[in-house]
């Protein structure tokens, strides 16, 4: 499943080859929310 490449992920390296940014994690309504911020906007 392409939507769950960087679940539970957070401080490693982005999925995708070009970016090399760092996951992070929010918590969004009491729930974890993993994304590349070079990534996604």
């Amino acid at each position: 499943a392409q939507q769950f490449k960087v679940f539970n992920r957070e401080g490693e390296e982005c999925v995708t080859e070009s970016c090399k940014g760092t996951i992070l994690r929010i918590v969004q309504s009491g729930r974890s929310t993993f994304y590349c911020p070079k990534c996604q906007r």
